[in-house]
């Protein structure tokens, strides 16, 4: 995997001991709190249960273009998540991502019935950066729900698919959370945590060419801005490229890519907020350099391409284009991930 630009070093999170229960909960709203002699007890009959495991979960891009709330895919660009539990009730973890994770692992222990630990410490190692449109905060809620999972006993009895209703219901974009979980390319339909999800498994000769910008565009921000109503060409516009996407994809007809990845709904309304108004110059020099197909990364700023061995070229004419309009940035090329999280350590 080549990499024009070189992003800063792994920035890594420690919760100083990690999570008070009680703290937590008075926050998260999830369950009640356990007095360390219960906790004691709980564990003590989980004898075979680990008691600290590590996951690794890949960054994902959403949306695709026209596939709106609807397709996501993973990437080769993962970060690893420790959750420790233990008898001893420890401090609430100073970092966002390490709050949202233990948010999630503490979820599942109120699903499952479970009492949860007295402490629970997470750490979490990554230089995927935050607010860029790169699935952090569903990264961090599946790694939270991958390491409960396996920190409470009999873990086979949740499903893939229940653990993805919970992770989109706590992250709100199954179109994120499905290819952080399960990894691949996934075309999602969610009502609240009811998903249905397909697999599309990716061409292993496509590539993902990323520009990242050092400015941030929160999700939540970006979609205010967006069209309360289509018209009908509109909605056919969009409809019709999704499904022209999806069967490029499958087909590996690359050549259909560059129409495919077109979109009116979500993507001219967010160029209006992008710094500098950089965000269709970026697309053009994509295509110019060879791109088969350019769109926003979820809620931006981040802009992706599919490449071939094109890639650093297509990364760094998006580099140059957006330094032209005053927007600095990093660029990365990265294959797409068929696995999505996984279990790497348990002790």
């Amino acid at each position: 995997m080549g990499m024009r630009t070189h992003a800063p070093h792994d920035i890594v999170y420690r919760g100083h001991g990690g999570l008070t229960t009680e703290r937590a909960l008075a926050s998260a709203t999830i369950v009640r709190s356990l007095p360390a002699s219960q906790a004691a007890h709980t564990l003590a009959a989980m004898p075979d249960a680990p008691q600290s495991v590590v996951v690794r979960v890949p960054a994902t891009s959403a949306n695709l273009g026209p596939g709106f709330d609807s397709l996501g895919l993973a990437l080769d660009w993962t970060a690893d998540v420790r959750v420790s539990i233990s008898n001893t009730a420890t401090a609430r973890p100073d970092g966002p991502i390490e709050r949202m994770i233990a948010s999630a692992a503490l979820s599942l222990y109120t699903r499952a019935g479970i009492e949860p630990p007295a402490g629970l410490a997470v750490e979490y190692r990554g230089d995927i950066p935050v607010g860029r449109g790169l699935g952090v905060s569903a990264l961090a809620r599946v790694a939270g729900l991958m390491a409960a999972n396996e920190l409470i006993p009999n873990a086979a009895d949740r499903t893939p698919d229940m653990l993805l209703g919970i992770a989109t219901q706590l992250e709100r974009h199954a179109d994120n959370a499905a290819p952080a979980l399960l990894g691949g390319i996934q075309v999602v339909v969610a009502d609240d945590e009811d998903v249905s999800h397909a697999t599309v498994t990716p061409p292993s000769d496509l590539r993902v060419a990323l520009f990242v910008p050092e400015f941030s565009m929160p999700t939540e921000e970006s979609r205010e801005k967006l069209p309360t109503s289509l018209t009908r060409n509109q909605t056919v516009h969009n409809i019709g490229r999704a499904a022209l996407l999806v069967a490029a994809l499958v087909n590996r007809q690359y050549d259909l890519l560059s129409v495919a990845t077109e979109d009116v709904l979500h993507q001219p309304a967010r160029s209006t907020i992008y710094q500098g108004e950089a965000m269709f110059p970026i697309f053009e020099a994509a295509r110019a350099a060879g791109a088969l197909g350019v769109f926003l990364s979820g809620g931006g700023p981040t802009i992706a391409a599919f490449v071939q061995a094109n890639g650093e070229d297509v990364a760094c004419a998006m580099r140059d284009a957006a330094a032209a309009r005053g927007v600095a940035g990093i660029t990365r090329v990265v294959a797409m991930r068929a696995a999505g999280a996984e279990v790497i350590e348990r002790t």
